[in-house]
């Protein structure tokens, strides 16, 4: 079996990020491969930059053995290339793309002058869709199947299944934008058209997301964006479509909230779309978890998310076991409080190697500066900062990582005794215990060394 996650559009992006955070935290269910895709013709889009960021940090430290009989990095990913995969191509309005001038004067044309206005027709699509899913829906259906600009997407499906293996797809993106809302009946159909062939070994799940957040633009008010006061008409009309036509998922998930939280600055799209990470999109990953858990033949479901409390989400609203996703919390805590300060002190000399058993231990003769360990740096400091994004939510208060811990520098503690109640419940595995514990003997796999042993190590000992 082989996972699928494909993200549409700047939603799916973010709900990748979270999927990304819990695949590293070895949440998902099997040892399986999870191959990453995203379609988004905005491919300078901030959401997605820092999404791909983590996701090549773990791509370079994913090999480092820690055991096989531990939950850290089980699950190794792949990207689908090219990423993000770009429909639209650069520089191109819908007329380039629909090829207009073929039609011109024609009564296809003649439609397509009806259905589309001028000013949908005419702007550059490079920051996406911009609120208009029918725009969306055109390009899409079209370039995916177009045998020049076919995405290979279909093609590593089709060399998963060739092998032999059964694959679950899940698709992600938002039902009441632009390029998620046209994404997702689109690609899911596509899909099924396309691996036909091997529909007893498929399975395609989507997550629908709802709103969730709004803006107020400050310009741009003749440019074609997204506007918030649409989104729930255009989730409506969204709703009515997917329960009128035939569903095209085995598993269908509705995440979204009932208040909409306040982005930051309003951007159309690119760089400047960078909007911090949010509950919702960690239900819609916890979704795509759900669905690769299921049997690959089990009947079609419908699944909405809901919790205890209207103003509050605690552990006991997450639809999985806080064990592991805390385990690794403290973990990279641990390690960016408590190792980090000390590895960058030895680094540069104003330290002596001696005054730190553990370091002595496991990471005398490890290259610091090799790349897998940098890499892991960069990637534990992204964790930390995603982790403070989901618990400063405007208005709700979330208890799942205890906030208070984040009142500095997000990968910083600000009191040592925080650690202890990481999430929340009184612990006895304070920082200090997670020093002492390094130091003692222990009984290990002779097969592990380098830095993946020090990692193991560290992660055992905050269980």
């Amino acid at each position: 079996m082989s996972y699928y996650f494909v993200s549409i559009g700047g939603t799916g992006a973010k709900v990748m990020e979270s999927l990304t955070h819990l695949c590293v935290a070895g949440l998902l269910p099997e040892k399986e491969r999870l191959y990453i895709a995203a379609i988004d013709p905005d491919v300078g889009n901030g959401n997605l930059e820092r999404t791909a960021t983590a996701l090549n940090n773990f791509a370079v430290f994913q090999n480092f053995f820690v055991g096989n009989d531990t939950t850290l990095f089980k699950n190794k990913i792949s990207i689908v290339r090219p990423f993000p995969w770009n429909p639209t191509g650069h520089d191109k309005t819908l007329d380039d793309l629909i090829e207009f001038h073929h039609h011109s004067g024609t009564p296809v044309g003649k439609l397509y002058e009806v259905l589309y206005t001028k000013k949908e027709r005419d702007t550059t699509l490079n920051e996406g869709f911009r609120g208009h899913p029918s725009i969306g829906s055109a390009v899409l259906a079209k370039k995916f199947d177009d045998d020049a600009d076919r995405t290979t997407l279909t093609a590593q499906i089709e060399k998963t299944i060739g092998e032999g293996d059964a694959v679950k797809i899940f698709l992600a993106g938002s039902v009441f934008g632009g390029t998620g809302a046209a994404g997702l009946p689109t690609v899911a159909r596509l899909l099924r058209n396309n691996l036909a062939d091997y529909s007893d070994r498929i399975s395609i799940g989507g997550v629908l997301i709802l709103p969730y957040f709004s803006f107020t633009p400050t310009e741009h008010f003749d440019e074609l964006f997204a506007r918030s006061e649409n989104f729930l008409p255009n989730t409506k009309a969204a709703l009515k479509y997917y329960a009128e036509k035939e569903n095209l998922f085995n598993a269908t998930y509705f995440v979204g909230d009932s208040v909409l939280t306040p982005v930051g600055e309003f951007s159309v799209g690119s760089a400047n779309q960078r909007n911090e990470a949010h509950v919702v999109e960690l239900y819609a990953a916890l979704a795509a978890i759900d669905f690769f858990a299921r049997p690959l033949k089990a009947p079609k479901i419908f699944k909405y998310i809901c919790r205890h409390e209207r103003d509050k989400f605690s552990w006991s609203d997450i639809p999985a076991s806080s064990e592991r996703f805390v385990q690794f919390a403290r973990f990279i805590f641990a390690y960016v409080h408590l190792i980090k300060p000390v590895l960058n002190d030895l680094i540069s000399g104003s330290a002596k190697a001696y005054k730190y058993p553990w370091f002595v231990d496991f990471l005398d003769d490890v290259d610091l500066n090799a790349p897998d360990v940098v890499n892991f740096n960069f990637y534990a400091e992204a964790f930390a900062a995603w982790l403070k994004q989901l618990e400063t939510l405007n208005g709700r208060e979330v208890f799942l990582i205890n906030p208070s811990m984040f009142e500095a520098n997000p990968a910083r503690l600000v009191d040592k005794k925080l650690f202890a109640a990481l999430d929340g419940n009184k612990s006895k595995l304070t920082i200090h215990e997670v020093w002492y514990r390094l130091t003692e003997p222990f009984k290990f796999d002779s097969t592990i060394a380098g830095f993946g042993k020090f990692l193991r190590r560290l992660y055992d000992v905050c269980a």
